[in-house]
């Protein structure tokens, strides 16, 4: 039985992550990304279902379009599989007892953790491509963060003074970037990451933010020194920093009741 959910997590996942995928595409291509069929990005021939498999078509197809037989990017492939995974723990690392609690809070938050691990997800992969990050989806996403907030704290789960921390660690987190957007004249970070930051800290207050930073910096520095020894990139390159923030946040969010279990016992320790 437990095989069988994981199996059909991991297809889930894979299905998020190529309709993620193509909406990144299709957004900033300017088109409609919920009627409109997916079209090969080369020859713009419309494609078929199987075409639309996750993971397998890329394997059956051998990283081709099945109609002008250009190449197609190995990311969407790999991100499709990261997404899969990602879905995958997020619902393994719920306690089961959890999962079949009868308070519907509990799904409320469940769906809640999920829609948000999705916008990192997109935010991450369109920042990758394009170097962009939308401030109408930290909008909207922050007033979705809000109306949760409003509704945790009428059920009694939260409290004011929870909801203070937050906002006022969004409000902090984005100062400090704009402080180094300031300092590095834009080099070292961009708006859309300061815009970003005050989403994460909105989202997971102080003192999680530090651990999520702390991480998206340490992540960053190892693959920019990876990708300068493998010679793709020199210190002058720009390397967009949201895949960093992103991943590091949906890992808290995966991993955080652990993490926090750890770091109280060394604390007690």
């Amino acid at each position: 039985m437990y095989l069988v959910f994981d199996i059909f997590v991991f297809i889930f996942g894979a299905v998020v992550g190529s309709f993620l995928n193509a909406t990144v595409y299709r957004v900033k291509n300017k088109k409609d990304f919920i009627i409109s069929r997916s079209e090969c990005e080369s020859c713009k021939h419309k494609l078929s279902p199987l075409d639309l498999v996750p993971v397998l078509s890329y394997i059956f197809l051998q990283g081709k379009c099945r109609y002008c037989k250009e190449k197609i990017s190995s990311i969407n492939f790999f991100f499709e599989i990261i997404s899969g995974i990602v879905f995958l723990l997020y619902f393994n690392f719920l306690s089961f007892n959890y999962l079949i609690n009868n308070s519907a809070f509990v799904y409320i938050n469940i769906l809640f953790y999920l829609f948000i691990i999705c916008i990192f997800l997109y935010i991450g992969l369109y920042d990758f491509f394009y170097y962009e990050i939308s401030d109408k989806l930290i909008f909207y996403s922050s007033i979705l963060v809000f109306i949760y907030f409003l509704i945790s704290y009428y059920f009694g789960y939260i409290s004011l003074y929870i909801i203070i921390n937050h906002i006022v660690t969004g409000i902090i987190v984005a100062g400090l970037f704009l402080l180094i957007i300031l300092i590095t004249k834009g080099e070292g970070m961009g708006g859309g990451d300061m815009k970003l930051v005050f989403l994460m800290g909105l989202i997971l207050g102080y003192p999680a933010i530090l651990y999520v930073l702390f991480v998206s910096f340490v992540l960053g520095a190892v693959i920019g020194l990876i990708l300068i020894l493998i010679k793709n990139k020199t210190l002058k390159s720009s390397i967009p920093f949201a895949p960093f923030l992103s991943s590091s946040i949906i890992l808290y969010i995966i991993f955080s009741v652990y993490l926090l279990r750890l770091i109280s016992y060394l604390y007690i320790r």
